[in-house]
């Protein structure tokens, strides 16, 4: 299971650091997490979901989202996808002073502006993959290229001091860690309120302002990673499963398998021996 926090090591040469995904099903799902550094999501192709400060995106063919520094995030690929992710240093835009706001799910730039961005982050990936010795000045020189455009289009003066975002941080981190390390007890949303010294009805609303997934939606994710780790690598029966991974019954584990995952969890450890 991934870490909460995640920490990333730019390439120093070449800037960012930079990958591709692709998923042939709906079972990639990856739990909510944050990250010093700031991160673009370009969807070549497919859909991605995206949970992030307080909302739900849905990425499709040829969209792209930028997301800030320490913003929490989570994903699901809801079809067959490829999906191109750019990670930037924290200082990235320390001179400029600026939160990107890129999101073509929900704002339409200029068609101009984004054919112009798409192509850049193709180039840029290209470039990323060459093996060419002095191939990586070309790199900085697109890098640079692509700051200036999020910068100029898509920069918006940062509001928010540092210091109150480090305080949310460190209240949310305390939730999420607290949720991943009890998860299996099928903890509650009273339980967990308590311990952390809140009340539930504030818990639960900063929690989704946040995180963008209710309490139980980020819970249910950490269970079901849980239980395909298990269907994957042993061979508990389902009531066995259920109960490791803080369901509280079978019936619960297989109707909450089946609405993230598209199948039962039966038919997914078919498909899986299959293979």
């Amino acid at each position: 299971m991934k870490k909460i926090y995640e920490h990333i090591e730019i390439d120093r040469k070449k800037l960012i650091n930079l990958f591709v995904f692709e998923a042939s099903d709906t079972e990639r799902v990856i739990p909510m997490h944050f990250h010093s550094n700031m991160e673009l999501i370009y969807c070549i192709s497919g859909s991605l979901r995206v949970w992030h400060e307080g909302k739900v995106t849905t990425l499709r063919n040829q969209d792209v989202m930028f997301i800030n520094s320490n913003i929490p995030h989570s994903t699901q690929s809801l079809t067959e996808n490829r999906v191109l992710v750019l990670q930037f240093p924290e200082s990235f835009f320390a001179n400029e002073q600026v939160i990107i706001q890129l999101n073509t799910a929900e704002e339409h730039p200029e068609e101009a502006v984004l054919a112009h961005l798409r192509a850049l982050l193709m180039e840029i990936y290209h470039l990323h993959l060459s093996t060419g010795m002095y191939d990586y000045i070309l790199t900085q020189s697109r890098v640079l290229e692509l700051k200036y455009g999020l910068v100029e289009h898509f920069g918006r003066a940062s509001q928010v001091s540092s210091a109150v975002n480090t305080v949310k941080q460190q209240r949310i981190q305390t939730i999420l860690d607290f949720i991943k390390a009890h998860y299996t007890e099928n903890i509650s949303l009273a339980e967990t309120a308590h311990i952390c010294g809140y009340s539930g009805a504030y818990l639960s609303r900063m929690f989704h302002e946040y995180t963008g997934q209710t309490f139980t939606e980020y819970k249910q994710i950490l269970c079901l990673e849980k239980a395909i780790e298990l269907l994957d690598t042993t061979d508990k029966s389902l009531t066995e499963i259920s109960y490791e991974t803080g369901f509280p019954n079978v019936k619960s584990f297989r109707k909450a398998f089946k609405e993230v995952m598209g199948k039962t969890p039966y038919e997914y450890k078919k498909s899986t021996v299959m293979y």
